[in-house]
């Protein structure tokens, strides 16, 4: 008898997260690291290239981006046969009827405002990726701390402060250098790692001991902070 073969592993989803925002992608790369392949991008003209280049199953997308609007890049998107339907979901800080609205409009299937609750938007996402019908519910996702302290009056206005005393202009990059584009490249390199540790991580028996799944879970902690400070630097233009 022939050994059996080897079943293979299951076809992982892939996900585009589209934020200028640190704090957020950092956020939704700690969130969503064992449940897709993560893909980034911080500005709406690399998002179109990453979605053309990935063609993932899921885009997380901003409102509000430093050149085009998260609404722009879906309308984009749709425009590519191989991209119309994708599934989106939008993260953002506006949380008015309009904002909303158009989102949906736009085929948008959740809308979470920032900040988010992290285990809700975990739970409609692997929803989402698992093709689960859901009936939408209008939520409040901000945790019930923020939302007493959007409840209270605002405090008074603190007096003016003095002027800063002038500081000497920081030397400019060079021409030549492309942060963007770097950056681009970097977070690619974070993507394939982020891969071979998913790789190791369903390579590790089913029960192992905390100990054994710690190499792995470290190798995603460090992504994860490499993430954040490639968005900061992203950001620093």
């Amino acid at each position: 008898m022939s050994p059996s073969q080897p079943t293979p592993a299951p076809r992982r989803h892939k996900i585009l997260i589209v934020d200028d925002d640190p704090g957020m992608v950092h956020l939704l790369a700690r969130t969503l690291l064992d449940i897709a392949q993560l893909h980034f991008a911080v500005r709406g003209d690399d998002a179109l290239i990453k979605l053309a280049q990935h063609q993932p199953d899921l885009l997380v997308i901003d409102a509000e981006l430093p050149d085009l609007n998260g609404y722009e890049v879906i309308a984009r998107m749709r425009e590519k046969p191989a991209l119309a339907n994708t599934k989106v979901v939008m993260v953002t800080s506006h949380n008015t009827s309009a904002y909303r609205q158009r989102a949906f409009d736009a085929g948008v299937l959740d809308f979470f405002t920032k900040p988010i609750d992290r285990d809700l938007i975990r739970l409609r996402l692997e929803q989402i990726l698992s093709g689960e019908v859901m009936e939408y519910i209008e939520l409040d996702e901000r945790p019930l701390p923020v939302r007493k302290a959007a409840e209270r009056p605002a405090p008074p206005a603190p007096a003016p402060a003095p002027p800063p005393a002038p500081v000497a202009a920081p030397a400019a990059a060079p021409a030549t250098m492309d942060v963007h584009a770097i950056t681009s490249e970097l977070f690619e390199r974070i993507s394939a790692i982020l891969l071979q540790a998913e790789t190791l991580r369903e390579r590790v028996p089913a029960g192992a001991s905390s100990a054994e799944l710690y190499p792995v879970q470290r190798i995603q902690e460090e992504c994860a902070e490499v993430i954040q400070l490639l968005v900061t630097m992203s950001g620093e233009d």
